[in-house]
């Protein structure tokens, strides 16, 4: 079940008109039994994984308290849960690579020799739904709790807490002190409402629209990148930039939208990312509570910007290393957070001792360190969509030299595409100036996600996958 498929628009119709019809203690309930239900439609056996993982790390805050032991017990079994799950594979590859063990070096030989060596057949390992995002809540609530920032959170707590089905797809990563009050007793407002509408049709717009039209352009340059001209991957890479942010700041729309319906209000996760002035100002508008997570979880307790300037930078270059993983499990992950970190690092160097590449001439200056910086960037970005760090490097000398090759098709879509993701950045960043009167949202606006949702049900065109590969 996906927020754009007909049984999610009749469990949430039959949810929301419930919802509203009940007291405020009885709400949070009904959010639990959905998500429960929700999460079942991908695996219910994977439901009750989730809710054991929940169960027991509330059994740690329950019997431990604000121990030293329950910490590290927590953020032990959480990690251990994530890695068993997504990086089996991957760790045991590094190891057979390492050791020059052949069987490990592959998930199929690897499954091929657990299931004989356990004598059951068929063994592999399936990555549960939103098992990154879950466990850096799970580690936040712990180190919060432990900080003395939140009181002990009850069982039913700690269900809505993770359960809360909006953000199982792709966030945004809550923190427990922001939503649970709001658990407890959630708003509405007409313009709450109206909000809410706006950012679910925005959110249809920028992933079953726009998104699904441009993985429809540049999947047959992923599928085989050495044919093609070094100028056609430069814009593929731009197109897959765009297309990036419309498939995951469009489910992120969807989740805040459904939240605001439910009278809950989320974080904004994007705010006009393209529009930066440098290569750390890229994360105070990208992906934001994975930028803050990562700040104040990782960063902040390696020492932060407080140790020595070279201690500081391998901070940097450590925290986004780790957040490269948290996207994946391969080198191509790794190796593209060690390179964010590096950026973002050299920025401040240069920085902190008032040196420039480029000469710093007036207008000029701003305009070729912009293009400097996005163009890092999105070539950074090819990581992303190549399956081995050597076929990425090898894209990336394709485009640097300019190689000759089959040109990109299609080129005035994917430009069209590209405005629209312009005009969707300017929406972030100046909200107030796009923001229609009341008396023409609340007419025009509902209107518009009816038509919408109802197109997209019929045809099943929202029924895609998420780009943004994170789970």
């Amino acid at each position: 079940m996906n927020f754009l498929s007909l049984p999610f628009l009749i469990l949430f119709i039959f949810t929301y008109l419930l919802y509203w019809h009940i007291a405020d203690r009885y709400k949070k309930y009904v959010l639990i039994l959905v998500s429960c239900i929700f999460y079942s439609f991908f695996s219910s056996k994977f439901l009750i994984h989730l809710i054991l993982v929940i169960t027991t790390n509330y059994l740690l805050l329950r019997f431990l308290g604000k121990s030293k032991q329950y910490l590290k017990l927590s953020i032990g079994f959480n990690v251990l849960n994530l890695c068993f799950f997504k990086y089996f594979y991957f760790l045991l590859e590094i190891v057979g690579s390492i050791l020059q063990i052949e069987f490990l070096q592959k998930p199929v030989t690897i499954d091929a020799y657990i299931s004989q060596l356990l004598g059951i057949a068929g063994f592999h390992i399936i990555l549960p739904m939103t098992i990154s995002y879950y466990s850096f809540q799970l580690i936040s609530l712990a180190v919060d709790y432990r900080k003395g920032e939140i009181e002990a959170p009850r069982y039913s707590d700690f269900l809505a807490y993770v359960l809360f089905f909006p953000v199982m797809i792709a966030g945004p990563i809550l923190r427990f002190k922001e939503i649970n009050q709001q658990f407890a007793k959630p708003t509405m407002s007409k313009d709450d409402m109206l909000d809410g509408i706006w950012l679910f049709s925005q959110g249809i717009v920028k992933k079953a629209l726009l998104s699904l039209s441009l993985t429809s352009l540049i999947a047959p340059i992923f599928a085989s990148p050495e044919e093609y001209s070094g100028s056609s991957l430069l814009f593929t890479s731009y197109l897959f930039a765009i297309n990036l942010y419309l498939d995951f700041s469009g489910l992120t729309d969807l989740a805040r939208g459904l939240a605001k319906l439910f009278g809950l209000h989320l974080p904004e996760n994007f705010k006009a990312p393209f529009f930066l002035s440098g290569f750390g100002d890229f994360w105070r508008r990208w992906h934001l509570t994975f930028s803050f997570w990562i700040r104040d979880y990782i960063y902040i307790p390696l020492g932060g910007s407080r140790r020595s300037e070279w201690r500081n930078h391998y901070n940097l270059v450590l925290t986004f290393g780790l957040g490269g993983v948290w996207h994946g499990a391969s080198m191509n992950y790794v190796l593209w957070g060690v390179f964010t970190g590096i950026f973002i690092a050299i920025e401040r160097i240069f920085n902190q001792r008032g040196w420039y590449l480029f000469p710093k001439i007036p207008y000029v200056y701003p305009v070729v360190k912009y293009l400097f910086v996005i163009h890092i960037y999105f070539i950074s970005w090819i990581l992303f969509f190549t399956p081995t760090v050597a076929k990425a490097f090898s894209v990336m000398e394709r485009i640097v030299t300019l190689q000759p090759g089959k040109t990109f098709q299609q080129m005035e879509t994917g430009i069209y595409i590209i405005l629209f993701g312009i005009l969707f950045h300017a929406i972030q960043e100046w909200p107030d100036k796009f923001k229609p009167a009341l008396r023409y949202r609340q007419v025009t606006i509902p209107i518009i996600a009816f038509v919408l949702t109802l197109a997209l049900v019929a045809t099943q065109t929202g029924n895609i996958d998420f780009a943004y590969q994170t789970l």
